[in-house]
């Protein structure tokens, strides 16, 4: 919760008109509102302590559904190095959910997948819970 919070302090800083929403939000941290005081952009902010070339950020489901339904107004904010204020880097994507051309689905789906053995692994396996 640290580095987030240093991470959303980096954002404001740089964009003052941002507005943090209540902790705990559960699609967005931040809000942009219009002159009417209408929300006209919602950020997500990911704090990072290396980069995104080091490990993937990804949505929770709110953050995901939230994208989803407001498209160009969502935007993803990955701040890189959030903890070391002279490298840190904001990597702001519009719209990710929308401008997503793939998803990736690692070995974290592994256990809720359903599983067909097609060798001998299988019998290897129920040896070794049976002996």
């Amino acid at each position: 919760m640290a580095l987030e919070a240093k991470a959303i302090a980096l954002v404001i800083e740089r964009e003052p008109m941002l507005q943090r929403t209540p902790q705990g939000n559960k699609g967005f941290d931040l809000v942009e509102n219009d002159a009417a005081g209408e929300p006209e952009r919602w950020i997500e902010i990911k704090a990072m302590k290396g980069t995104l070339a080091d490990r993937p950020v990804g949505l929770s489901p709110a953050q995901f559904e939230f994208a989803r339904r407001t498209q160009d107004q969502y935007w993803l904010y990955a701040v890189e190095e959030a903890g070391q204020r002279q490298r840190s880097r904001i990597v702001k994507i519009q719209n990710p959910v929308g401008r997503a051309g793939h998803f990736t689905f690692d070995r974290g789906w592994a256990g809720i997948a359903e599983t067909d053995w097609c060798g001998n692994q299988r019998d290897s396996e129920d040896a070794i819970h049976l002996g």
